[in-house]
Formats: C-alpha cells, sequence, structure tokens
C-alpha cells in the first residue's frame, strides 16, 4: 500500500543520508550503530537492520448499509472488492501478475534522486482477503532499478542497494455498524543491507535511521488511512453501471 512504498522509499534515503556523511567522516571516528553487526569479511564492511512499526485509525459516518450486493456501498464492500486495490496498493502503476486466489501485483514506485542515480523501488505486492473485516497487503519481493551514474559513491551505493533485502506489510481491519464505521492500520517494515567496506557506517547511523523510518512510518500510515476513508467515499457516491 501506499504506506509501505513511502517508508520503504525512506529506507532507502537512509541509506543515502548516511553513506554521504561516511565520505565526510573521518577514518579513526569510531562507528556507534546497536543495528550494526560488523563482519570480518574483506568485502564487507556491516549490515544495517532497520525495523519500522506503526498503527493509525480513522472512523466516519456510514454512507450505505445494503443487503443487496449490487447496490452495497458499504465499508466492507469496498475494502473486501478489487475497488481498494489501488488503494492498499498505493501507486496507479502496477501490472497484474496473479489472480487465482490472491491478487499479486508487480508495483512500480515514483524514483528517489541522489548525486546522479535515480533508484526506483518496485515491488511485488500481494492482496489476502482470507479473513473478514480483515485485508493484508504484504511484500513477497522487492527490487530496486538504478539510473544514471554517481561515480565511485553511486557504484557502491548502487552495489548495496542490489544485495538489499525489503520485507513488510500492512494489515487493515474494520468495524462498520449502521451509523458509523472504524478502519484499523498496522504497518510493519524491515530492510536489511549489506554494505561494501568504501560505505562504512558513521557514528550516529542508528539514530538517524531510526528517526527517518518511526517518523515515515507514522505519518504515512496516518495519511493512508485519511486516504482510505477518502477513497472509500468516493466509491461510495459514484453511482453503480449496470
Amino acid at each position: 500500500m501506499a504506506t509501505a512504498a513511502a517508508c520503504l522509499r525512506a529506507l532507502s534515503l537512509v541509506l543515502l543520508i548516511t553513506s554521504t556523511a561516511a565520505f565526510v567522516t573521518p577514518t579513526s571516528s569510531r562507528r556507534i550503530s546497536a543495528t550494526c553487526e560488523t563482519k570480518t569479511s574483506t568485502s564487507l564492511a556491516g549490515t544495517i537492520r532497520f525495523v519500522g512499526k506503526a498503527s493509525a485509525n480513522v472512523s466516519g459516518d456510514a454512507i450505505l448499509f445494503n443487503d443487496d450486493d449490487e447496490n452495497d456501498k458499504s465499508l466492507s464492500k469496498f475494502l473486501s472488492s478489487d475497488a481498494s486495490n489501488r488503494i492498499l496498493l498505493g501507486t496507479d502503476d502496477t501490472k497484474l501478475i496473479s489472480s487465482a486466489g490472491d491478487a499479486i501485483y508487480e508495483c512500480y514506485q515514483g524514483g528517489v534522486a541522489w548525486f546522479g542515480l535515480t533508484l526506483i523501488p518496485i515491488f511485488v505486492n500481494r492482496i489476502e482477503r482470507g479473513t473478514e473485516g480483515k485485508v493484508t497487503t504484504s511484500i513477497e519481493e522487492a527490487r530496486t532499478e538504478i539510473e544514471g551514474g554517481g561515480g565511485l559513491g553511486g557504484n557502491a551505493l548502487a552495489s548495496a542497494m542490489k544485495r538489499s533485502e525489503f520485507e513488510g506489510r500492512t494489515i487493515v481491519t474494520w468495524k462498520e455498524g449502521e451509523s458509523s464505521y472504524h478502519i484499523e492500520g498496522d504497518l510493519v517494515l524491515n530492510l536489511t543491507i549489506k554494505l561494501p567496506r568504501i560505505l562504512p557506517l558513521p557514528p550516529g547511523f542508528n539514530a538517524i535511521g531510526s528517526k527517518i523510518v518511526e517518523r515515515t512510518c507514522r505519518e504515512r500510515l496516518k495519511q493512508n488511512m485519511i486516504d482510505t476513508k477518502n477513497a472509500y467515499i468516493e466509491w461510495a457516491e459514484t453511482p453503480t453501471t449496470k
């Protein structure tokens, strides 16, 4: 969904910011990071592991509760159907890979620019609707396309991003009555990047990364709940075509 896309782009920016700092940090400086596992390998300097979690919710007045499936404009109808896929995926640039069972999409996100490079996150997302009142959007696979050339630092960054691993899911649950509804969102994101030695971890790396990830998770999930509510209202107010 949009939240996962935005937060994973933010996780990419963590690497961009801290790797930039690494080039201006004296090599004698002590490295500080509770999430960094130092390696003895001659090719890798360490492993970055970030975990982002957030929760948000939104409520509204019920628009229409109708037992007639054809004219049903309830929130449950919206989130249980393909009509909500776009808002769950967070992008219009998608390609349906499989509709057998859970819907699986390939989703292209907006590029992240940095010193002549453009990082384009691409996620394979699964939308699971197996439980009533719940829909889960999970990242099954992720890769990053890199355009342009950024010199020595850019090449090192490109190499690191190719070794990155993304995991994440957003669970949306809802309760609906005849007069109101309530939507709850829970997000979990994980990013692992094995760094080459040319991109050492600078002091304060963990603090910088944690602040960016946690802030982005909270802000984007909150906004996504609002966007979900607005998308539902727009869908509900659109006349049903026969």
